[in-house]
């Protein structure tokens, strides 16, 4: 994680998809979709969602939908987790992103907390800090290296 050096095409990705799966939950109305978004060479972007009877199933059905077939270049698989943190647990908007000619990705976590708004005391989320980078993942696009 010392070396992570992103290109500026791949940071926007990934924030991006962080952006859009905050969105989704901002306005009380989460929890957010697990979804993928997927970049193809031309610069193409598709969005997936996978709604599933429990979370935990979307998340891994989103997971295991990226492969490496050369038609993507860049993915991002977004879910609503939780992170612990200086000892409190945190919701977050959890995305693991990664590229195709890396053999490492990005887990990037935002935290929120949901907070009550306007004169309806409707429930929001708020965002809490930057988003942090948990870890490196190894990229579900990689095919370098061979075995």
């Amino acid at each position: 994680m010392n070396n992570f050096n992103p290109s500026q095409a791949f940071a926007d990705f990934f924030f991006l998809a962080i952006d859009h799966g905050f969105a989704s939950v901002e306005d009380g109305g989460g929890p957010l979709v697990p979804f993928t978004m997927l970049v193809d060479p031309a610069g193409q972007r598709k969005l997936t969602r996978f709604a599933m009877d429990k979370l935990e199933d979307g998340v891994q059905a989103a997971k295991d939908s990226v492969a490496p077939t050369g038609a993507t270049a860049m993915y991002a698989i977004a879910w609503d987790g939780f992170i612990t943190l200086e000892g409190r647990k945190w919701d977050a908007i959890c995305v693991e992103a990664g590229e195709a000619q890396a053999e490492f990705g990005v887990l990037f976590c935002q935290r929120y907390t949901s907070a009550k708004k306007g004169l309806l005391r409707r429930t929001r989320s708020v965002r809490v800090g930057n988003p942090a980078l948990l870890g490196n993942p190894p990229s579900r696009l990689w095919v370098g290296g061979g075995l």
